[in-house]
């Protein structure tokens, strides 16, 4: 079985293309569209890089304008979705109702109630849906993920999460992404970290600190360096790292270390083995290179042939959209905060 897919909205700097890519390398997805929902292909060309002509053209599929148009013209059994994060859920209640399985570049809401609408539209339509990319399918992290649920450190503790991506001058200077009102990093990166550590700790979490700063981005809007610590239900302590501030040398984009009763894990993305301490001394397992989000991806094409809910599941976003949100009030109010 082939998932004919397509994408909805090209006024994005990566995730056309990273989409694109990624479908045309699985066997199981057959790329056949995409629409430009109605942009101006100017401010598509500033972000993109190409216009939709071009884009559709080099990956040698059809361009629509209108995303009810190209699913119900081309048959769509599933889309990505990748547009401005305030903008996601209006498409997704559009196209929902079109029984098509769904991919949203995360983050897929700005708002924990655009992301209520979207729990809504999915499961009152039957939908196949998640959000990413994420970095629980990173080779090393899912290595050290196996280890851990394999008793190797016995009960876990404390975790820390590290994410690094660079600085916001890698976005065009006139790309939507500066605007605050997209959230920045405060939720496209701490995304990453705190879905880790929620995937890890097995807990929601129940309290939240955190504190941001702007040491080196003078004409950004958002911090580019922030600190939060977590209490979960479960007594887990955690921590999460985000770096936006690093141009000019090389620093880890993943860290994790996890410290249990019997011993502790470290895995980070840039060397290519994890360490692990335990009684019996420290010992290190390779770390597999791989592309986390082909791998996303190719695990969310399957869900759509066995329509079995993806490893993040749409609540399981929508927790992470929370606990995104509950950092940004903690470093605006400099005060923890309880989360439901």
């Amino acid at each position: 079985m082939r998932i004919r897919t397509g994408i909805v909205g090209l006024q994005s700097v990566y995730w056309p293309d990273a989409f694109a890519n990624c479908l045309k390398f699985i066997s199981e997805a057959e790329l056949v569209a995409c629409t430009s929902m109605s942009v101006d292909p100017g401010l598509i060309s500033i972000s993109l890089g190409k216009t939709p002509e071009e884009y559709a053209a080099q990956y040698g599929i059809r361009l629509y304008h209108d995303s009810t148009e190209m699913i119900q013209k081309e048959g769509l059994d599933a889309v990505c979705i990748c547009a401005k994060h305030t903008e996601i859920v209006n498409f997704i209640e559009q196209v929902a109702p079109l029984d098509v399985d769904i991919y949203i570049a995360k983050p897929m809401a700005t708002t924990l109630e655009a992301a209520d609408r979207i729990v809504k539209a999915v499961r009152n339509n039957n939908l196949i849906a998640t959000s990413g990319t994420t970095e629980r399918f990173d080779g090393g992290i899912r290595e050290a993920y196996q280890r851990f649920k394999s008793g190797t450190i016995g009960e876990l503790i404390s975790i820390r999460a590290l994410h690094q991506h660079g600085n916001i001058n890698s976005f065009p200077k006139d790309d939507w992404y500066w605007d605050e009102e997209q959230g920045g990093p405060e939720l496209s990166l701490i995304w990453y970290a705190a879905d880790i550590v929620r995937w890890f700790a097995d807990s929601e979490v129940v309290r939240v600190y955190a504190e941001y700063d702007n040491y080196l981005s003078e004409n950004s809007p958002f911090m580019d360096n922030g600190k939060v610590i977590l209490r979960f239900e479960n007594r887990v302590i955690g921590s999460i790292d985000i770096y936006f501030s690093v141009e000019g040398f090389q620093f880890p984009s993943y860290e994790i270390e996890l410290v249990g009763t019997t011993g502790g894990i470290r895995t980070q993305q840039s060397v290519y083995e994890g360490t692990l301490f335990t009684s019996e001394g420290v010992s290190n397992f390779y770390r597999t290179q791989n592309n986390n989000l082909l791998d996303e991806m190719r695990h969310w094409i399957q869900c759509c042939i066995d329509k079995t809910d993806p490893e993040l599941a749409i609540e399981d976003a929508r927790r992470v959209i929370e606990l995104c949100l509950a950092t940004r009030q903690s470093a605006r109010m400099h005060t923890p905060i309880a989360l439901p």
